[in-house]
Order: structure tokens, then C-alpha cells, then sequence
């Protein structure tokens, strides 16, 4: 085939759109998916505040230090949650699938941007096949399942949207210019009030303009540069001052975590689900082997066909800028002392992925790469929705089934006491994870053994948590950063 019919084949395209809608119908599952885990710490605690009156700028300057400070995607989104959607888990999860949206178009956006700064013919097929990539990846299971990691999407997306500015700017003129690079350090600060690994993000300019061509930055850009760096020297301050995090699950030390840390950034690329992991190192090694091999596998093809039918479209500085840009965006998570997700990669991948759909983007093999991603991401999603308790997923099915049986064994012979003038609990107010004492009383036996308060417009039995099976196979998803 010569060159022009080659570039003119639909096929990249239609590659691009049947993996957009197999992406998208793998996600509409997670919108059945009830609260769980830190759901109710943060749903509790939003309609606290705003029963309270404050105003909504207290949760950028807060008087008790949280855990984390994240006032744009946690106190702040679920104040937003609490009083535009009711407390409702089904409206909710839409929020964090249209955020999923948005931060895989942010992907595309970027990737057509580079193309154009770089001078790639075909940019259009290129950030159409860079999106659809992005968005089918399995790295996205737990934010699009778990409506506290929507903080990962507002990260992505505000990062997305920063990167496209800062490459945009490089070819822009006179007021453009200038609009795109003081968007800049605004941008950043929406990415540092949503997520800690934002502060990362002037290395990561710094390896994109490498990536678009070897040059030094000039005036314009050098101050937007800094100003960026300003923005996280100000941030690493005021987080210093009210945060208060002595989770040791979060102690960044130098040991066997490294290895074991950088063995699980490879899996996240090669769309291993953390269940699968688990089962491996848990106990089921056997089946937990399988489904690493039935994932891993078929994506280690795409990436294979990928990288070698493009190997020569990318100069050696491009790849190695490729490489380093991954690396230092996972770079504290390799650090961690115990947590590992596989969303924690959400922004090391997104300039491999656009480098991938620059490989195929003339290629008659991108259908096939597009069908190995969806056979890898929908054994990987469809296993860990369907694996039963101590899956994530499962574990959470199984807390929201176990309470609802128990209320409605309640509900016909329940009283009022003076510590609960309404102890009705809605059926979404158990969990996995241990907590404090509730406010019920000792006459609620049974009612001290749920978790959180009640939820959607009451919010009047605090409770504790059931706890189940013990061990490292049920640890719960205690404060994901």
C-alpha cells in the first residue's frame, strides 16, 4: 500500500470510536455502584458543615487540620454533593463518570496540541485515538466505582488542561500568548487543591517542552514557569500548616516498598487490576496469576505492535522525554510504605498514550491494538466488579446488602430513645472500616455495630461500623490519596 492510501485509511478512526464505546459502556456499570468506605466519612462531615452555616470558603482555611488538604475535591465537592444532589449514591457516581469524561478529553486536547507543536500530520486521528485509549484504561476503575476518588479526575483534567496551555503558548502570539501562560499557574492551583501529586507538575513542563524540541525556554515561559514554582512553594506552606497526616500507610521511606511499588507501576501500564495483585500475593495465587496474565498480556501486545510499528516516528530524545515523564510522575508513589492503586498512575500515563496513538495513527493494525486495550480492560473491570467480598467492589455489595437486610429486620420494632430521636439508618450506612463510637446509646445493641451516620436528608443515628474478616485480603481503601 503506498504512503497516501495508507494515511487516508478510515481505520484509525473507526479504531478510535469502537474503543470510545466500548469504554463507555464498560463504565455505565459503576453508576449501580452504593457509597462505601470513605463515602460516608466525607458525606457526613460535608452535611455537618453546611447544617453549621459556614461559609464555603472555611474549607480552604480550616480551623481543625484534616488528614489531607484538599478543599476543591473533598470538603468543598462534598458540600456541593450534600446540598445540590441530596446525599444520592446514583447521582453522585454520574458526577464521577461525567468527571472521567472530562479529564479523558483533557487527554485528547493535550494530544493534538503536542501533534501540532511537534508538526505530526493527522493530529485529529492522533488526539481521537489518544482519548479513547486514555479513557478505556483500567487504572480508572476505582475513581469511577468510588465517588471519593473523584479528586483524581479534577487532577487529571486540571492537568490535561495546564499541559495543552503550556505547549499551546510556545507557537501562540502577542494576547494569546499571554492568556495561555498566565492560565498557567491557575490551572496549577486548581490541580493543588485537588491532588498532592499536582506539585510534580513544573518537571513534568519542564520534560513536555524537551519533548516538543530541544530549547531553552524564553522570557514568557521562564515566568510562567516560575510563577508556577511560587504556586507550590505557597501551597507546601499552607499544606505544612493545616494538615495533620501521621498515617503511616503514607510514610515515604527507601526499602523492599521501592521494588515492590516500582513491580506495580509496570502492572498498572500493562492494565493489571490491584485485585488481581492481590489475589496473587494473598493466597489465590493460582487464579490471581490467570487474570494478571489474561490482562497483561493482550496490553503488552498493544503497547509491542504500538511501539514497533512507530519506533522510527519518534526521535530518541522524544522516547527517552516519554520515559522520564512517566517516572516522575509516579515518583512519590514509589516511596509509599504500603498504598499502591493503580490510580495513582492517572497522569504518568497520559504521554505514553499519546505517544502510543501517534505510533498508529496511520497504521491499518490500529484496529487490533484497539481491540487487545478492550479485551484487557474489560476482563480486568467486568473481573473486579464481579469478584464477590474482600474485593473492593464486592465488599462494598456486600456491606450494602448485609444493612439492608438488617433494617428492615429493624424497622417494625424499633423505638425512639433519647440518644436517637430518629434512629432510622439508610441502608447505604455501612462499611468496611472500623470507626469511633457512635451516638445512639447503649440501648441500640445492634445499632453500635453499623458504620457512620445516616445519610441523604436525616443524618440523625451516628454508628459504628460492621467490621469483616480480618487479615490483608479485607483491608479497606482507608484514606486513598
Amino acid at each position: 500500500m503506498s504512503l497516501p492510501a495508507r494515511n487516508a485509511s478510515p481505520l484509525p478512526w473507526i479504531a478510535a470510536a469502537l474503543l470510545a464505546a466500548s469504554a463507555l459502556l464498560m463504565w455505565l456499570p459503576a453508576l449501580q455502584t452504593p457509597f462505601w468506605g470513605d463515602d460516608y466519612a466525607f458525606l457526613h462531615a460535608a452535611h455537618a458543615t453546611n447544617a453549621s452555616g459556614a461559609p464555603w470558603w472555611s474549607d480552604f482555611w480550616p480551623a481543625s487540620p484534616p488528614r489531607f488538604w484538599r478543599p476543591l475535591s473533598q470538603e468543598g465537592y462534598w458540600r456541593w454533593v450534600d446540598a445540590a444532589l441530596g446525599g444520592s449514591a446514583h447521582a453522585a457516581h454520574v458526577v464521577s463518570l461525567a468527571l472521567h469524561l472530562l479529564a479523558t478529553l483533557g487527554v485528547p486536547l493535550l494530544g493534538f496540541r503536542l501533534a501540532r507543536a511537534c508538526q505530526w500530520p493527522h493530529a485529529g486521528r492522533i488526539a481521537a485515538l489518544a482519548g479513547a485509549v486514555y479513557g478505556a484504561l483500567t487504572l480508572h476503575t476505582l475513581p469511577v466505582h468510588w465517588a471519593a476518588a473523584a479528586n483524581n479526575a479534577m487532577l487529571t483534567l486540571f492537568t490535561t488542561l495546564l499541559l495543552a496551555a503550556w505547549v499551546s503558548a510556545r507557537d501562540a502570539k502577542h494576547a494569546t500568548r499571554s492568556v495561555l501562560l498566565a492560565s498557567v499557574p491557575l490551572l496549577l492551583a486548581l490541580a493543588l487543591l485537588s491532588k498532592e501529586s499536582a506539585a510534580l507538575t513544573p518537571a513534568l513542563m519542564l520534560i513536555v517542552s524537551g519533548f516538543v524540541a530541544a530549547r531553552r525556554l524564553d522570557r514568557g515561559e521562564l515566568v510562567a514557569w516560575l510563577a508556577c514554582v511560587a504556586v507550590v512553594a505557597a501551597w507546601l506552606v499552607l499544606r505544612a500548616r493545616f494538615t495533620a497526616n501521621t498515617d503511616a500507610s503514607y510514610a515515604m521511606t527507601l526499602g523492599g516498598n521501592v521494588v515492590r511499588n516500582a513491580a506495580s507501576f509496570v502492572a498498572w501500564l500493562l492494565n493489571v487490576p490491584r485485585e488481581a495483585m492481590r489475589m496473587a500475593v494473598a493466597g489465590e495465587r493460582m487464579q490471581g496469576l490467570a487474570w494478571i496474565a489474561a490482562t497483561a498480556l493482550p496490553m503488552l501486545a498493544a503497547w509491542g505492535i504500538a511501539g514497533w510499528r512507530g519506533r522510527r516516528l519518534l526521535a530518541t530524545r522524544q522516547w527517552l522525554c516519554i520515559a522520564a515523564f512517566a517516572v516522575f510522575a509516579y515518583a512519590p508513589y514509589f516511596l509509599f510504605a504500603w498504598n499502591s492503586y493503580e490510580y495513582y498512575a492517572a497522569i504518568a500515563v497520559v504521554l505514553p498514550v499519546i505517544a502510543l496513538a501517534r505510533c498508529i495513527a496511520t497504521d491499518r493494525l490500529a484496529p487490533v491494538v484497539a481491540v487487545l486495550i478492550a479485551v484487557s480492560s474489560w476482563i480486568a473491570v467486568e473481573g473486579t466488579r464481579r469478584l464477590d467480598h474482600p474485593g473492593l467492589i464486592g465488599r462494598a455489595r456486600w456491606a450494602e446488602t448485609t444493612l439492608q437486610a438488617w433494617h428492615g429486620a429493624w424497622a417494625w420494632h424499633r423505638t425512639p430513645s433519647a440518644g436517637c430521636a430518629n434512629a432510622r439508618l439508610p441502608a447505604r450506612a455501612l462499611s468496611s472500616t472500623p470507626m469511633g463510637a457512635g451516638a445512639c446509646g447503649p440501648s441500640r445493641a445492634a445499632c453500635s455495630r453499623v458504620s457512620r451516620a445516616a445519610t441523604h436528608s436525616t443524618y440523625r443515628c451516628h454508628a459504628r461500623r460492621l467490621r469483616p474478616a480480618h487479615g490483608p485480603a479485607s483491608r479497606a481503601p482507608h484514606r486513598r490519596r
